[in-house]
């Protein structure tokens, strides 16, 4: 049973932020409101469907609903400084170079030569720090110095430090 308390944590934190009585939101999922309880407190584990359900309806995902993410949804919806970080870092094995006000995104991937090289210029400082930051680290990883585990740690620190929304895209394009 333990498997499931943190889906019945999600099920109920995600009806109070909607701000729905357990009835009113079991309307929504297709359950009764007695079943939505036990969904919450633990004894009862939902069918698969009632979670597909809840994901669907509430348009957040399975994953967040099960704990293995603490994003609520699965689309790439850039609203804080982490979505830029995470979105750049997913574009592929990257390696980021400060030039003045510009950044640039080198992929190592030489079968396509148009993918090799990108361009964003930023004149936001929060990201500029960041890129200044990611770079000295990526360089201690690169030589050694430090292990994946110990850089993989800074960067989810990082993520939640920068997990705070910007003001316009004019900032960062």
């Amino acid at each position: 049973m333990g498997d499931f308390l943190v889906l019945a944590q999600r099920i109920k934190e995600l009806r109070n932020k909607m701000g729905k009585t357990q009835r009113e939101f079991s309307g929504i999922v297709g359950c009764t409101a007695a079943t939505l309880s036990a969904y919450e407190n633990g004894s009862k584990s939902p069918s698969l469907e009632i979670v597909k359900n809840i994901a669907e309806k509430c348009h957040v995902s399975i994953d967040w609903l099960c704990g293995l993410t603490d994003k609520t949804n699965t689309e790439d919806n850039i609203e804080t400084y982490s979505d830029i970080i995470e979105l750049l870092l997913k574009l592929s094995s990257i390696e980021l170079a400060p030039e003045g006000s510009f950044f640039f995104i080198y992929n190592e991937d030489t079968s396509n030569p148009i993918l090799n090289y990108a361009g964003l210029r930023t004149f936001d400082s929060k990201l500029k720090t960041f890129i200044k930051d990611y770079i000295q680290m990526k360089n201690l990883l690169d030589n050694n110095t430090i292990d994946k585990h110990l850089y993989d740690l800074w960067l989810k620190d990082k993520l939640k430090e920068y997990d705070t929304k910007f003001s316009t895209w004019n900032s960062i394009i």
